[in-house]
């Protein structure tokens, strides 16, 4: 074998090894970015200031006046769900984190939020994708989760624990 043959499958070996390295690289890099904006987007659910909104948007949603107080709710999981599908976010991560509350303000919101699409059809779609990928999740992990078809007094439960938000952000 002559030198330059060597040199060539040396070549060739280091290239292969060198994409293989930047593929891993790479997917690190994404997953270490979906943390860091999963991470993100719970401390901003979480925030005084989303509490109070949230806890706006389930009075709205539980006694059905005023339901436009819920759209910052629904527009939140609307962006949420858009990282999903750009695949910034894993639905996985999505589900460990928001599964609850994306079931509870679809569930509670979807008549409000169909009344609305009926004039703007691409409203909250991605919110809407978002609650089928992470209520299959849930699916797939429990399938005896009761949340999975969310009973009236469950869901009027949930949205009073999120009306308290208010009052715990003020005491």
């Amino acid at each position: 074998m002559s030198a330059d043959t060597i040199t060539a499958i040396g070549t060739i070996i280091l290239a292969i090894v060198a994409i293989v390295a930047l593929f891993w690289q790479t997917k690190s890099f994404r997953l270490s970015l979906a943390a860091d904006l999963s991470m993100k987007l719970d401390d901003r659910f979480q925030e005084e200031e989303f509490r109070a909104t949230r806890s706006k948007a389930a009075r709205a949603l539980k006694e059905h006046i005023a339901e436009n107080e819920a759209e910052d709710v629904f527009d939140f999981f609307e962006t949420v769900g858009m990282f999903v599908r750009l695949r910034a976010l894993k639905a996985e991560i999505v589900h460990s984190l928001f599964f609850h509350w994306i079931n509870l303000y679809w569930v509670a919101g979807r008549d409000h939020i169909r009344k609305r699409q009926t004039t703007a059809k691409c409203l909250w779609r991605d919110f809407e994708s978002l609650y089928k990928k992470v209520l299959e999740i849930e699916r797939r992990k429990d399938p005896a989760s009761k949340d999975i078809e969310l009973a009236t007094d469950a869901r009027d439960r949930y949205l009073d624990d999120e009306i308290a938000l208010l009052q715990t952000s003020k005491s």
